[in-house]
Order: structure tokens, then sequence, then C-alpha cells
């Protein structure tokens, strides 16, 4: 598994970006990862997009695990997920985390996380790690 983080700082949006092989194991060290980084962005908006996610062997158990951990309470992610069984599981973990995790959306492309996030061509540069 592959991840990328960028930051629109005209937009306030930080842009999560994964591809390859989304395992149980692979979420956990994004989800670490991704906390960590999004601690020095805690009043920006996101996006994590798993459009380049080419396969996919997240289990149940991960997801609700996932679910009842604690999280930044960001102002709004969005998850943009194109494949169905990503989307299925993303909106799952969705309903799942509604009481903690609220402004949290699920979409099929960039286009339409942008419009949530009513932006229009953000410019994103890499965060270093």
């Amino acid at each position: 598994m592959e991840m990328s983080f960028e930051f629109s700082e005209a937009d306030n949006v930080l842009r999560l970006t994964l591809s390859g092989e989304m395992t149980d194991a692979a979420v956990m060290e994004i989800w670490t990862k991704g906390t960590n980084v999004a601690a020095s962005f805690p009043a920006s908006r996101s996006i994590i997009d798993l459009s380049g996610v080419t396969g996919f062997g997240i289990s149940t158990q991960a997801i609700n695990l996932l679910a009842k951990k604690h999280s930044l309470d960001l102002p709004t992610r969005v998850f943009v997920a194109p494949r169905d069984v990503i989307y299925g599981t993303a909106r799952m973990f969705q309903v799942l985390s509604e009481r903690t995790r609220k402004n949290m959306h699920v979409v099929r492309s960039m286009s339409e996380a942008y419009k949530v996030l009513g932006i229009e061509s953000p410019k994103f540069t890499p965060v270093t790690l």
C-alpha cells in the first residue's frame, strides 16, 4: 500500500491518496500515519482518495475496530471510492462512526468530493512526513 499526503493551503484541504493492495495491516498503518499527519492540520477538511486501490481485503472486524477508535474532530471528511466494494465498505465505516465522526461523506469521484467541500480547482502541494 502506498500513501501520499498533500495540502491545499488556499482551500484548507488535506488529501490522502492511497494506491495498491489494502489489507487489515495496511489500513492500521494508514490510520496511525494519517492521524499523525492530520494532527498537524487540525482545522483542515480532508479527502481520502481510494481511487488507486487495486486490491481490497479489509475485514469487517478491522472496520469495526477503526469505527470505535478515537479520531481527530476534523470539520469535514470525504472518502472518494469509485469501486463498489470499496464504496460499500466506506459507507459501512461511515454508518458505524456517525456518532463520533460528524460530517463524513462517501462519494464516487473527486469532482463530487470537491462539490461537497465547495471547492473548484485546489492546488495541492506534497506534505513531507
